[in-house]
């Protein structure tokens, strides 16, 4: 049993391994940390071979704060693979940590992709992991199972959705497929949403590296919605392997009526499926959800306010709700870990920070807004 660094030899390999997650794993992806790098964020691909076979790993991503504050360190949806393996856990964390270390990381943020439970807690507890209250993933998400029949899958929608999106096409309300020349109109759009919702919104040089990563290796599309030859809503869809999920949102705001988000949605299902994608994630509800499923089939309320809209669109398409573990912090500088955590600094003020971090590649987009990482992107769904 050995620690590898990986390099670009191994890109395929490392995919390869990926591909065998049983979630959406594009933020551990060989393409994800290239599209990370050109954010001026660090990656180092981290694996555990046995035999010569990977068997667990971690991408992970470190980034410079200002002023000389040290570094943040991060494993989005990561570790993955037999990283939880008693002989594993030890050797991979070690050499982590080390890296961390080395590049004068404040803490470490993990965020496994496996489902709630308890004795996960505890071992990670063991490894000097707390649970964190400031997650970057959404801890609760909904998942609609495209193994199914196309009749199935109806179905599984709210009678109401699929009268939506029939009303929506009987309106005159088309998509289509955007290419690079259309993320212009994807960044104007999600302005128009961030400021709508009080949201941070990806820069524009964010968007366009995304395309640019992706969209050549079909694990992006970009759906417009046109009424009238007007832009009224877009949506983007990101594939793994065999999983699709949603990444960003946004529109007009004045077309409820033509329900253009219903029909984006139906598109970009059946674009998943196209790709022989096996799950589709609308990706974040609220938070608040996960405690609720913990209580036993408590009531969901009838919410509207912030995230709990984008929860009464989404749950229209499917019911199954998915609820992961959340975020574990590992601390190496008590004293500016506890600074930066302050309860005086709102959640949302993190978040702009954050994104202000995010968006300082030689400072490029700073006249372009705030950056934001798509690991908490859809706050800029529409609420419908």
């Amino acid at each position: 049993m050995q620690i590898e660094h990986l390099t670009a030899d191994h890109h395929q390999e490392w995919n390869a391994f990926i591909a065998k997650e049983p979630s959406f794993a594009l933020l551990q992806s060989w393409e994800w940390g290239e599209f990370k790098s050109r954010m001026d964020w660090k990656v180092f691909r981290i694996a555990v071979r046995e035999n010569g076979h990977i068997l667990a790993g971690a991408q992970l991503l470190i980034k410079s704060l200002p002023m000389g504050l040290g570094s943040i360190a991060y494993i989005p949806r990561g570790p993955i693979g037999s990283w939880l393996d008693d002989q594993f856990t030890p050797l991979l964390f070690s050499e982590v940590h080390k890296i961390s270390r080395y590049h004068r990381a404040i803490f470490l943020k993990i965020e496994p992709p496996l489902l709630m439970d308890g004795a996960l807690n505890s071992k990670l507890n063991r490894y000097c992991f707390f649970a964190s209250q400031q997650p970057n993933q959404p801890q609760a998400t909904l998942i609609l199972d495209l193994t199914q029949d196309m009749d199935s899958i109806l179905k599984s929608m709210r009678k109401k959705t699929w009268q939506y999106i029939k009303n929506s096409v009987r309106a005159g309300v088309t998509v289509k497929r955007g290419d690079e020349k259309d993320i212009a109109s994807l960044y104007d759009l999600l302005r128009i949403t961030g400021k709508r919702e009080h949201f941070p919104v990806p820069a524009r040089n964010y968007l366009e590296e995304e395309w640019h990563t992706f969209a050549k290796h079909q694990q992006y599309v970009l759906l417009m919605a046109f009424y009238q030859n007007q832009l009224l809503a877009v949506r983007t869809v990101h594939r793994s392997g065999v999983h699709a999920a949603e990444f960003h949102a946004g529109s007009t705001g004045n077309c409820h009526h033509l329900h253009p988000n219903h029909l984006l949605v139906w598109e970009a299902i059946k674009w998943a499926i196209e790709q022989g994608c096996q799950t589709y994630d609308l990706w974040g509800i609220p938070d608040e959800i996960s405690q609720l499923k913990v209580e036993k089939d408590s009531a969901i309320p009838d919410r509207h306010d912030d995230l709990w809209g984008v929860y009464q669109f989404k749950r229209g398409f499917t019911k199954n709700v998915v609820c992961y573990v959340g975020a574990y912090d590992y601390v190496y500088n008590q004293p500016m870990y506890g600074l930066i955590s302050k309860t005086f600094f709102s959640q949302k003020m993190r978040e702009q920070v954050l994104h202000r971090v995010d968006s300082l590649k030689h400072g490029k987009s700073r006249s372009k807004g705030i950056s934001e990482s798509p690991e908490s992107q859809n706050h800029c769904q529409e609420n419908q």
